[in-house]
């Protein structure tokens, strides 16, 4: 393995996501060959010795697994009340995996779940602007009107939201199911935008992440990426 900076070699061993990792480093709590490092830019490579809290950390297998998630499991590792997780549905796996970004409890679709915190770090994040599609059924036929203001932008806890591309996909039996294109990952986004003009969300489910669709993986099942699909994923541009 060539020199790589230090928090990618720390998210590639599986533990936390790559942003946890930057802030594990500044606080004092890494050490490269017993010595402390709290630089950002310091590099290392597979013959150096990285300790973190006594544990000698070293990269695992990359696992990357597209789940079709369905409603009543949290987007967690663990949850103090005992509701279950996504990882109850991922159970086979003995490295330490976790679920890259978020689908609310009553939501469902696509989910990755991985031990690769640098895969984690370019999917989350939104300076990479990984687009994510979703089929979202509301109670009402949606107004022309609602639409184009959904289209500008609507103004969700101070900040406007603004879809890559919104149209509906039918409007039957008074109801209406929308396909909403975003970047934004903040909690329960799409739920809160449709509040604010009054609809209620019957149904969410997510299609598509980047450029990988959910296609026919059948509703808690999943499926391990290969390494092609990963890298197609970390290198898309929308």
């Amino acid at each position: 393995m060539e020199e790589i900076r230090l928090a990618k070699y720390l998210a590639m061993c599986g533990l936390f996501s790559r942003r946890k990792w930057e802030k594990i480093i500044q606080s004092g709590e890494i050490r490269v060959n017993d010595i402390k490092i709290i630089d950002l830019s310091f590099k290392v490579n597979k013959n150096n010795r990285v300790d973190y809290d006594g544990i000698i950390l070293n990269p695992e297998k990359k696992i990357v697994i597209a789940l079709n998630k369905p409603i009543g499991y949290l987007s967690t590792v663990k949850d103090k009340f005992g509701r279950k997780t996504v990882l109850d549905l991922v159970k086979d796996f003995n490295s330490r995996m976790y679920p890259v970004g978020r689908l609310d409890y009553n939501s469902r679709g696509l989910l990755f779940i991985a031990n690769d915190g640098d895969f984690a770090y370019k999917i989350t994040h939104p300076k990479f602007q990984v687009q994510k599609i979703y089929e979202v059924l509301i109670n009402k036929n949606i107004s022309d009107n609602d639409l184009a203001k959904i289209a500008k932008g609507v103004i969700v806890d101070g900040r406007r939201v603004v879809p890559v591309k919104v149209k509906v996909l039918k409007r039957r039996d008074g109801k209406s199911l929308i396909m909403i294109n975003i970047i934004e990952g903040r909690k329960r986004i799409i739920r809160k935008l449709f509040q604010i003009l009054r609809y209620k969300v019957i149904d969410l489910k997510r299609v598509q992440i980047g450029n990988y669709r959910l296609g026919k993986l059948k509703e808690g099942s999943f499926r391990i990426l290969k390494n092609s699909e990963i890298d197609n994923l970390i290198n898309y541009h929308n």
